[in-house]
């Protein structure tokens, strides 16, 4: 069997992560899901962005649940990567889907900052009114939210991402788990797979990772370097 190949936050060693840029190099090189983070502003705004404070990515020294949409997009989120990508914009979760539309599935990872009021009925709503049920996945480190989504829409495909430090996984019905690819053994992934369930694993940078992932059978391989393991994957004797 050979993995699904998605890219972590875009093609994020070629572009800032989580913007347009990224996402259309993702797509260009052919992956075959983007994995994105998902926020709540403060008015209620899906946007896509991984960090709740501003300085890493904008030199900024706030939080975004503090601020409007309108706000956000004003901030460059680009320039830190590299002159060439100066003025890049956060995106709403809405354009993101707009630009993959027909062309990458989606994973969708909900970002927890403790100030969302309607992160989970937002995402259901905004899936459902661009008719991606199909062509996403739902995904999570925190459980409560997970649930929230499989409540509204039974029918969505969920996750849990299981980190290192929190081996732990949920008590209801879920349809993968995204594990840290150091959790992957031989029994886990064959028993992730007795259980009718996928796996997938992050963050997957080296060859000889990629290579070991391979030969587990795992099913989803979240990396920031989409050619270098597609690259892997059509190897004749890899």
């Amino acid at each position: 069997m050979t993995p699904l190949i998605t890219a972590h936050r875009g093609y994020s060693q070629l572009a800032p992560e989580n913007t347009m840029p990224a996402f259309e190099l993702a797509i260009e090189n052919q992956a075959d899901f983007i994995e994105l983070d998902v926020q709540e502003t403060q008015d209620h705004e899906l946007v896509v962005l991984h960090d709740s404070h501003l300085m890493r990515l904008a030199g900024c020294d706030l939080n975004l649940w503090d601020l409007t949409m309108a706000e956000l997009t004003n901030l460059d989120v680009g320039q830190w990567f590299g002159d060439d990508f100066k003025n890049t914009r956060i995106p709403s979760l809405a354009s993101v889907m707009d630009l993959a539309k027909d062309r990458v599935k989606l994973n969708l990872e909900l970002k927890i900052h403790g100030h969302e009021q309607k992160l989970g009925s937002q995402v259901v709503e905004l899936i459902h009114k661009k008719n991606w049920q199909q062509n996403c996945v739902v995904s999570s480190l925190d459980f409560d939210i997970l649930q929230q989504v499989r409540t509204l829409d039974p029918e969505l495909t969920v996750g849990p991402v299981i980190p290192p430090s929190r081996p732990e996984y949920p008590d209801f019905e879920v349809d993968f788990y995204s594990i840290h690819f150091t959790l992957a053994t031989p029994d886990r992934v064959e028993r992730v797979h007795a259980e009718g369930k996928t796996i997938h694993v992050w963050t997957v940078n080296q060859a000889s990772d990629m290579q070991h992932m391979i030969e587990l059978g795992v099913d989803n391989i979240i990396t920031d370097q989409p050619l270098v393991l597609k690259d892997w994957l059509n190897k004749p004797n890899k």
